[in-house]
């Protein structure tokens, strides 16, 4: 056996020390890294869809279509842009919009836009309005104008089932509350960290700044008068949302508001860095004997 296991493990030597395969093993490495990144956005949070449906092949239909084609089309361009398709009085126009989180790039943008109007084909079939939410891009569509009129009913809420009572964590949460709420940065976006705690907050980007304001506050003061002193929160306002959670734990947006995962997501990174780490050590001792 020993024998055998030397002849592997020589053979193993000879193709590590061939640049091209080096390369090929740290591409692997980058690719693995990029899946756990790309999971992230596309985690489902929340969907809505109005009880009415539209006749298939009615004009209504072919202009939803329009419209979700100048979505996917602008999505790899911009991080927001509304739209309307058709008009007139016969009530067949369709309005919708797109918004990508801030911190995304253009191309993750446009992979997740795609993600969520598949998935709102797949759970609101045939709706004649829906939204769906993703933890990297929101999509809506309705027969009615929506776009840029201020709207602050709460359409999801999620609290850990975790609390602490703890003065420095409510502190550090209200501090980054606080922040969250003085106004939104680039593309409506704002992130902000103090102590333990971290937290996102977005609006629309039809919002006017003063709207974006009070929709932040409202959406902050629902964090804090359901949720108390829960670990981590997530509110999201028709127009807004402000999210808030302690480092190191995590919880799951579904639409399971009882159950949530403290630490597992951290886990499977912590798992994955440990294993890339052995793999990179491993490697660095065999290529020393090259």
């Amino acid at each position: 056996m020993c024998a055998s296991f030397s002849s592997v493990m020589q053979r193993l030597r000879n193709q590590l020390c061939r640049p091209a395969n080096t390369v090929l093993i740290v591409l692997l490495v980058l690719v693995i890294g990029a899946t756990v990144t790309e999971a992230d956005t596309g985690t489902f949070i929340y969907a809505g869809c109005s009880p009415s449906k539209y006749d298939p092949g009615s004009p209504f239909e072919g202009n939803l279509k329009s419209l979700l084609t100048s979505i996917t089309t602008s999505s790899p361009n911009a991080p927001y842009s509304s739209f309307t398709a058709g008009g007139g009085s016969n009530g067949t126009a369709v309005y919708g919009l797109y918004q990508c989180r801030g911190d995304l790039g253009n191309g993750d943008c446009a992979a997740c836009v795609r993600e969520a109007l598949a998935r709102l084909n797949e759970v609101c079939t045939d709706a004649s309005a829906a939204s769906l939410q993703l933890e990297g891009c929101y999509v809506r569509y309705d027969g009615s104008d929506f776009v840029g009129r201020p709207d602050t009913a709460m359409v999801y809420r999620k609290c850990s089932t975790s609390t602490s009572a703890d003065g420095g964590f409510l502190a550090s949460r209200d501090a980054v509350l606080g922040a969250l709420q003085q106004g939104a940065g680039a593309n409506g976006f704002r992130a902000s960290s103090s102590g333990t705690v971290q937290g996102v907050s977005q609006c629309l980007g039809d919002l006017a700044a003063a709207d974006c304001a009070v929709c932040l506050a409202q959406a902050v003061g629902q964090l804090k008068g359901t949720c108390g002193t829960a670990l981590a929160a997530d509110v999201h306002l028709a127009q807004c949302y402000v999210r808030y959670w302690a480092s190191g734990y995590y919880f799951r947006p579904s639409q399971d508001y009882s159950q949530d995962d403290v630490g597992r997501t951290v886990a499977i990174i912590v798992g994955i860095l440990a294993g890339l780490a052995l793999i990179v050590v491993f490697i660095s001792f065999l290529r020393k004997s090259c």
